[in-house]
């Protein structure tokens, strides 16, 4: 039988005292709100969107932030695959898990409800196909989706116009 000794460690900390001057107590009445003289700050909030959630999103940042997003909808829609794959023709891009004549696969990450790809070489290579402007902006976001069936599976078709 093993006898195991019951040890007790005290923990002195350095406090600091409060400078009461400096905090109100709590319940202690202070100067009206209206008395602070508090004014507005100029900045307004200019909402870039439409009101309508995007299904999909190419993000052109500087640094490691390039990539594309698929919304939950969309992919609930193609069947939550791991990977996808990207059409491209005149007007429009499509997404889906096989495509006829592609061989190329992007790996999905999840990032709380989307799939995002991280690519810059896809994001330049839309951005250039479809002449798309960063200028003023890091990310486009695209509220249009059809849907296609192929073979046993269902492709995303996103339209844009070049």
């Amino acid at each position: 039988m093993t006898n195991h000794a019951e040890e007790t460690v005290t923990v002195q900390f350095e406090t600091e005292e409060l400078n009461t001057e400096e905090v109100a107590s709590v319940g202690q009445e202070t100067e009206s709100f209206e008395d602070l003289n508090f004014k507005p700050i100029a900045a307004t909030h200019e909402s870039k969107g439409n009101g309508r959630p995007g299904v999909c999103s190419l993000v052109n940042a500087d640094g490691n932030s390039k990539r594309f997003t698929i919304s939950a909808k969309v992919m609930e829609q193609i069947g939550f695959p791991e990977q996808i794959q990207i059409g491209v023709n005149e007007k429009g891009f499509a997404v889906g898990a096989k495509l006829p004549n592609n061989e190329t696969c992007f790996t999905l990450k999840q990032s709380g409800t989307k799939a995002v790809v991280y690519s810059s070489e896809l994001v330049k290579e839309l951005t250039s196909l479809f002449d798309l402007d960063f200028s003023e902006r890091t990310s486009i976001t695209f509220y249009e989706v059809t849907y296609l069936n192929y073979k046993d599976a269902v492709i995303a078709v996103f339209p844009l116009e070049k």
